[in-house]
């Protein structure tokens, strides 16, 4: 990957990212069902759409329609975000969907303080985000991500998202659900090794089908009743659960909790930028975090004019690139639409909540060892190996061990005496590593260029 002089990103010039895509980003397959299937591929690994929601709607004591609802409104939301992060924001390859850090803090706000509240808060902060993007100054971080930093983030990502993979997979701990995720891991395999052309980069596509539908509705593990409840059109609405001056409040209290959850979003996407261009082979430069911040931004103001939660990227995704090796953007707008589909058309939407989570857990199995790969080979990338073990071995022990020594030793109810910032600190994996990756590579390079400013200083001192 060669990088660009300019934006600081000669240090990512030579990193390693494994074998070149098969489509770039710029580049569309070459049949139009080519691209159906792939992008229909991205949307069926996106569980955050239905879970997320469910959080919300369960704080807000909703029924099972109203909870149904706020899922095809986010779903809707998603398609319009990623239609424009794809098209005029920074044109990568990234699904835009409901931010599990957003939404964290979005809980307790309308506990609290109510779904006015809640909702004013979630409009606000993508208006703060998209005005943070458009002033550039995200761009200015762009030198403290050298590959080293970026590939620690990337698989810290991995570890974090495959943690959910894991618990997915296992399910209730029944032989059936073991079955399930280990024979969609074995096909997916044996379908990208066996198989070529768009057998085996559909591989993904295929195997959830054939193992989720197939295979689960021989099990009697499909819920087709979620499906049969489910109406063929549902159009969508503006403001469904009010708006400014009508039924929103902008609370400051409220504003405040809930941009933590937005910082943290920001700091993830900044990481997801990094891991699209690496997998995507492409230069990483300050117009992908400056204008993707921008467009997320808006994405999330949008998706709360039409009743969605809060959008971030989707790490998710670049675990589909990475595993297929297209990175089409053209292949992720033919998903926004398909998102846009499933939010019109519940009783299509539907056939991913039907489908048994052992199933869609194996995949995602898949998927994060993909993740995690990928960052190894930034890390690898780096020239200096002292600093880059101490930084990214120290760093990567500590995101992965701190959440767990947190929740497990200290308690769920030791994390509701601190603040949500700190919570958020605290337990998310990904802003630990940016945290402490970020803080480390910034004190070595201050130290570096500390002890060789002196030893110029000796040198002009020294007689000659």
């Amino acid at each position: 990957m060669t990088a660009s002089p300019d934006h600081g990103t000669a240090a990512w010039s030579g990193v390693v990212t494994g074998a070149p895509p098969v489509y770039r980003i710029d580049e569309r397959p070459a049949h139009w069902w080519e691209t159906a299937l792939y992008s229909w591929q991205h949307t069926l690994v996106d569980i955050s759409p239905f879970v997320l929601p469910l959080v919300v709607a369960e704080v807000l004591k909703m029924d099972a329609a109203a909870s149904a609802a706020l899922i095809n409104f986010c779903l809707v939301g998603m398609g319009i975000a990623t239609l424009l992060q794809t098209t005029v924001g920074n044109r990568l390859p990234l699904i835009q969907g409901p931010s599990a850090t957003i939404t964290g803090t979005l809980a307790p706000v309308a506990s609290q303080l109510g779904p006015a509240a809640m909702w004013g808060a979630a409009f606000v902060g993508g208006l703060i985000e998209a005005l943070v993007g458009a002033s550039r100054a995200v761009g200015a971080l762009r030198r403290f991500f050298p590959p080293m930093v970026a590939g620690v983030v990337v698989v810290a990502i991995g570890f974090a998202l495959g943690q959910l993979a894991v618990r997915l997979a296992i399910g209730a701990g029944r032989a059936r659900d073991f079955a399930l995720a280990g024979t969609v891991i074995v096909l997916i395999a044996g379908l990208r090794l066996g198989a070529r052309g768009v057998v085996a980069r559909g591989a993904i596509f295929f195997s959830i089908w054939i193992v989720g539908l197939g295979v689960g509705s021989v099990l009697g593990e499909v819920q087709w009743n979620v499906v049969a409840a489910k109406p063929w059109l549902a159009l969508p609405h503006v403001f469904p659960y009010g708006g400014p001056g009508f039924g929103w409040a902008f609370v400051p209290a409220a504003i405040l909790a809930v941009l933590a959850g937005y910082l943290g979003s920001m700091v993830e996407s900044i990481g997801d930028y990094a891991a699209t261009c690496a997998v995507s082979d492409e230069p990483y430069t300050a117009r992908h975090m400056n204008r993707g911040i921008l467009t997320e931004g808006i994405g999330c103001a949008l998706a709360t004019m039409v009743g969605g939660l809060p959008v971030t990227s989707y790490t998710q995704n670049v675990g589909i690139i990475a595993t297929t090796r297209v990175a089409s953007r053209f292949v992720v707008q033919g998903a926004a639409l398909i998102l846009l589909l499933y939010g019109l058309s519940p009783k299509f939407g539907a056939l991913l909540v039907a489908m048994p989570r052992p199933v869609l857990g194996g995949v995602f199995i898949v998927v994060c060892g993909t993740i995690v790969l990928s960052g190894l080979r930034l890390i690898a990338a780096d020239r200096d190996g002292t600093a880059t073990d101490l930084i990214a071995g120290t760093t990567l022990v500590l995101s992965v061990g701190v959440p767990v020594y947190v929740r497990f030793a200290l308690g769920e109810s030791w994390l509701a005496g601190i603040s949500i910032l700190g919570r958020m600190v605290l337990t998310n994996p990904v802003v630990i590593a940016v945290v402490l990756a970020v803080g480390s590579h910034a004190l070595l390079t201050a130290v570096g260029s500390g002890r060789a400013a002196r030893e110029r200083r000796r040198a002009e001192r020294s007689p000659r």
